[in-house]
């Protein structure tokens, strides 16, 4: 794969667009915020660890913006790499929503300092509910690579599994993540329940599914 066939998305644009608006809206409040942001947070939702202002705005604003964006470019290092022409979009918009993600990380700090942080925990638990169910929604259009997928020793020594356990498991992550927007909304013990079975669905679901597939392609 050429420099030339990795082209520009709206996907990219909306990335940048995102991540600069994400940096605005800190810039635009910086002289009320306090010397220290939250960068990282607990299970509960509490402050873990903080850093000065301009180096929180500064990393979150960067890794926002770039990651997304180099995610288009470790693809050239994929032995598979000609495979991602046939999954362009979903690729894409899966960048898109961890752009998303990393810039509204960066809010919720901003807003933390400001004294209107949102209730941390639920956020983080929609978050990955919502990032599950996008990725789950273009699982079944991923075809084999090293980077981006359910890899397994199965997977990916087999096209045909690769792609039947990447069309169950786009159902299973799509079920796991509403099942986290829902443990987000409840509490106690049915919250972990909820939490436990998505974790269930989305992780060694599908890794025991391509070992059970590949003894019936096999055979």
């Amino acid at each position: 794969m050429r420099m030339k066939d990795i082209r520009w998305k709206w996907q990219d644009t909306l990335i940048v667009l995102v991540g600069l608006a994400a940096v605005l809206f800190a810039l635009l409040n910086y002289s009320k915020l306090p010397d220290r942001l939250p960068v990282q947070f607990g299970i509960k939702g509490q402050v873990n660890r903080t850093w000065n202002k301009e180096l929180a705005i500064g990393v979150w604003g960067t890794v926002g913006i770039l990651l997304p964006l180099l995610l288009q470019l470790t693809r050239r290092m994929d032995p598979k790499r000609e495979n991602y022409k046939k999954f362009e979009n979903a690729y894409a918009m899966t960048r898109l929503m961890v752009g998303v993600l990393l810039n509204l990380m960066l809010v919720v700090s901003v807003l933390h300092g400001l004294g209107r942080a949102p209730n941390i925990a639920k956020f983080s638990l929609i978050g990955a509910g919502l990032l599950l169910m996008v990725i789950g929604n273009f699982l079944p259009q991923v075809k084999d690579n090293y980077l981006f997928g359910i890899r397994t020793p199965w997977t990916l020594n087999s096209p045909e599994v690769w792609r039947r356990t990447h069309r169950i498991s786009g159902t299973l992550w799509v079920i796991a993540g509403l099942l986290i927007i829902l443990a987000a909304l409840l509490s106690g013990t049915v919250a972990l329940v909820l939490i436990i079975a998505s974790l269930f669905l989305a992780i060694p679901t599908p890794i025991v599914y391509s070992w059970q597939v590949s003894r019936i392609v096999r055979d």
